[in-house]
């Protein structure tokens, strides 16, 4: 029987915020004042993509991000995820104050990730980055949810993975849902096992978060997309009165 579930760390994601402000190349919404709207309301941790096209969040916008208050004072840990490669391993290791890189493969057709580490990825690379932040930067390794993905992080010396819960999210309201737990849970018992934190990421919207924490008992859940798009609903009700009065002014 596995022990009741604790509650996880919930970490936000930024980079549909970064994509409205470079939409229009400008600097609204401001990243930073998002970010400490967030921690200014419990949140703990905040997530940021920096993939090599720049699609969103910017190399400087790690460094700006780090550089706030409410991270280095440590009342939110700062994660930055991306794909495995020299230019982003060299940003992070100049930049103080990144409490975690989500190791997260790349593929520029999609526009958001698909799978996890896998054999073929080169984990070389990646334990060779675990050593160089070691003491710094934590590393968690985002991971479909399969023992032998979960065994592939432990050898690289990483401290966490990511489940991937695409599937779990994508059969929600059908009788693949059961399945999927099961799948998350098999890989969270089998990376704690492995003394590996197990975080849950993909796509997770807020009703899919308690069936969740009570299979997987994760450490963290990472929320991005949903959350944003629940906030421009829940903003367009508070700001729009200020914008009518504004308008009927002489």
């Amino acid at each position: 029987m596995r022990a009741a579930a604790s509650t996880p760390v919930l970490r936000v994601g930024l980079n549909k915020v970064a994509l409205l402000r470079s939409s229009r190349g400008s600097a609204v919404p401001d990243l930073g004042e998002a970010a400490r709207v967030l921690v200014d309301g419990g949140c703990r941790a905040l997530l940021v993509h920096q993939w090599p096209d720049h699609r969103h969040v910017k190399p400087e916008d790690v460094s700006a991000l780090s550089r706030l208050e409410v991270i280095r004072d440590e009342r939110a840990s700062l994660h930055v995820g991306g794909d495995l490669r020299e230019d982003l391993g060299a940003l992070l290791e100049r930049t103080p104050g990144v409490g975690c890189w989500v190791v997260t493969p790349f593929e520029a057709q999609h526009l958001t990730t698909q799978r996890g580490w896998r054999a073929e990825d080169d984990q070389a690379r990646l334990a060779h980055w675990v050593r160089s932040l070691q003491g710094r930067t934590r590393i968690s390794v985002f991971v479909d949810p399969e023992p032998a993905a979960v065994d592939l992080v432990a050898r690289a010396g990483a401290a966490a993975v990511e489940l991937n819960c695409r599937a779990y999210v994508e059969g929600f309201e059908t009788p693949t849902r059961e399945r999927a737990l099961e799948a998350l849970a098999l890989a969270a018992d089998r990376a704690r096992q492995l003394g590996l934190e197990v975080n849950a990421a993909h796509d997770l919207d807020r009703r899919h978060l308690p069936p969740l924490i009570r299979a997987v008992r994760p450490t963290l859940v990472s929320v991005g997309h949903a959350f944003v798009a629940a906030a421009v609903i829940a903003g367009l009700r508070e700001v729009l009165p200020g914008f009518l009065q504004a308008a009927s002014e002489e």
